[in-house]
Order: C-alpha cells, then structure tokens, then sequence
C-alpha cells in the first residue's frame, strides 16, 4: 500500500510540474495587466545581446544552429551580426534589408518585402515595451511560470504566403523580449534566444551601415 501512495505521489508531483510548464490562456483581466506591464516597462533606446538561432528545415533531421551578436537602436534600426559558423551581418535600417556574406552585399526593399518589414517591426516595437498594433497581425496571449507569450498569427495574405506564426516570449524577471520564433508553412521554424541583454548603452549609428 506504502509503495503504491508513493508512486501515486510521484505521479501526482509530476503531472503538477507538467501543468506549470504547460502554456496557459490569459484572460481578459490578464490581457490588460500584461499591456498596462508592458507599458510601464523602461523606454528602450538601444539593446544589445548576444543570440542563438535555432532553424529547423523539413529536409535536414538536427536542427542548425548559429550565434553572434543582435543590437537594436529605436526608432528602426536592427543589426544581426552572425560569428559562428560563419561571419554574416544582416542589417535592418531606413526601410530597406542589408545582407552582407564574404564581401559581397545585397540590399532589399523593405516595402517591396513587407514580411520582413513585419517581423522586423514585430521585434523591435515588443522589445520596447510597446502594446503591439498592427491590423495584419492577429496577437492571443498566453503564460507559463516564466514566461508571458505573445502570438501573432498573420491576417494580411502577403504574410500567409511566408509566415505561419511568430511568437514572442518575454521574461517575467525582466519583461524584456528573451525568444523569439517564426514558424512558416513548409513546417520548419526558426528561432532566436537571446542573452546577456544591455538596454540602453550608446551604439553609434555607423553600426548599422553596410
């Protein structure tokens, strides 16, 4: 009888642990306390961190993983400076893409690329604490002990077309954004953690200039 209390407990103990981890639905009450947070969040000029990028491609098993160093400047500049496995900067500045790989660069139009306008603004609003807003994105909010979980599903079918759901995961200690993952429709996923976060230190401008 002892042993079986003890492994009823056991099971118990862990199915609460379970239930912990296990993202919930936020209520309308939590909605708004969540935004009213956010909102009180300190205003965020620039942000510095250092990132992992997680990508998972249909046609390749493991996952492909990449770091380096990701700097925000308000109001709408991003820079992903890639180290490891090989050196790749991709810059976000004045509504246009700069991609730069082995001396050669490329630069797109962001108006002419509006998903990737949208992610770009997706990130960099949230990051700074901002209740998001934008008629193309659908936002559900969800929690778990640790994080508060915003998703956005796309509206706008240009963005249906390259992005199934991206999804940003905030730190209750910090508020500040700590992962962030987009899902598109070929079921692959890519998604970037991010740590060692500085908010507000001086970034130069020229930073974002390729």
């Amino acid at each position: 009888m002892k042993t079986r209390l003890s492994l009823f407990s056991f099971l118990f103990f862990c199915f609460l642990l379970t239930g912990l981890a296990q993202e919930q639905k936020m209520s309308s009450a939590e909605v708004t306390s969540f935004q009213k947070t956010m909102a009180n969040v300190t205003e965020v000029k620039t942000l510095t961190a250092d990132f992992t990028q997680y990508k998972k491609v249909s046609y390749v098993k493991n996952e492909l993983v990449s770091s380096g160093k990701f700097y925000v400047k308000n109001p709408d500049k991003l820079a992903w400076f890639y180290s490891s496995p090989t050196a790749y900067t991709m810059v976000f500045n004045n509504k246009k893409m700069t991609i730069e790989e082995k001396g050669k660069k490329k630069t797109m139009d962001l108006g002419r690329n509006r998903q990737f306008e949208k992610i770009s603004q997706a990130i960099q609003v949230n990051m700074n604490g901002t209740v998001y807003q934008d008629s193309e994105f659908s936002p559900s909010y969800f929690y778990t002990t640790k994080y508060y979980i915003m998703k956005l599903d796309p509206v706008g079918k240009e963005l249906k077309k390259s992005i199934k759901q991206l999804v940003l995961y905030f730190d209750k200690s910090t508020n500040q954004v700590s992962e962030v993952k987009l899902m598109d429709n070929s079921n692959g996923s890519t998604r970037f953690v991010f740590t060692n976060q500085k908010v507000n230190t001086t970034l130069a401008d020229s930073l974002f200039d390729l």
